[in-house]
């Protein structure tokens, strides 16, 4: 019952869009990860419906801009006010099939991270196989037609490393391999970046700097959070979206409190 009260007070606020004036200067990164009806209750999972709202939602309450150009913005010092990027996590197959031809019909950018390991593989992830449900992920193929179509496309490691653990040589792998294979199979420079798990504890400070050093331009994390003026662009917060969020009126409440 008190889910249901704060998502009709959500819903309000979203209709009203009186919410636009509680995020002031703040833009939002978003984060998803597989977009499927078949595990709905999954908590890396939503449905394609329920996408389709969130994309309305976004596209008629927010400028919408890629990673990039809200790096740029905050490297100037321009305003981020309203804007709001969508970002994938891990490579999913359905992020290609089912997420890209609605961003597309809506004529909205995202950005992919890729952990180049499950590419063209049927590996199945411990996450996955923890919850009885077989890894489907994209091929290289799916991957280039992505960046055809005019998405952005960025480095999540080779396997998915956690990167509050792993360090030097091995960290160092996982980072610089998944960004050089992007750019050896698209033919194009790749220089974005997003930690896997992305809590606070699996990023490290060490792997922060290696990322730097390496001339990749952000490191966001996964663990919710706004975007303010002058933000360290290896520090990013960005809100994920799971089935704990029943539509965009859960979200707006969850995003005022941050």
């Amino acid at each position: 019952m008190k889910k249901k009260i704060k998502g009709v007070a959500g819903h309000l606020l979203v209709g009203s869009g009186l919410f636009s004036r509680f995020l002031g200067d703040r833009a939002i990164i978003v984060a998803f990860h597989r977009i499927d009806d078949r595990y709905p209750d999954n908590p890396i999972s939503y449905t394609v419906d329920g996408f389709r709202r969130f994309c309305l939602f976004f596209k008629n309450h927010f400028d919408v801009v890629t990673l990039s150009e809200l790096l740029d913005d905050l490297e100037l010092g321009r305003s981020i006010e309203g804007k709001l990027v969508i970002t994938f996590d891990d490579g999913y197959r359905d992020n290609y099939t089912a997420a890209a031809p609605l961003l597309l019909e809506l004529g909205l950018p995202a950005t992919f991270f890729i952990a180049t390991g499950f590419i063209g593989t049927d590996r199945v992830a411990w996450w996955d196989e923890d919850c009885g449900i077989r890894s489907e992920w994209m091929d290289w193929s799916e991957v280039r037609d992505l960046v055809e179509m005019g998405f952005d496309v960025g480095a999540h490691t080779v396997n998915h490393a956690d990167l509050g653990k792993v360090q030097g040589d091995e960290a160092r792998f996982e980072i610089e391999r998944s960004r050089d294979e992007l750019e050896e199979r698209l033919g194009r420079r790749v220089d974005l970046f997003a930690f896997p798990y992305g809590r606070e504890d699996q990023l490290s400070e060490e792997n922060r700097a290696m990322v730097r050093r390496l001339g990749l331009r952000s490191a966001p994390s996964c663990y919710g959070g706004l975007v303010r003026p002058g933000d360290d662009p290896y520090r990013l917060k960005r809100e994920p979206i799971s089935p704990w969020f029943s539509g965009p009126g859960d979200f707006v409440l969850d995003v005022l409190r941050r």
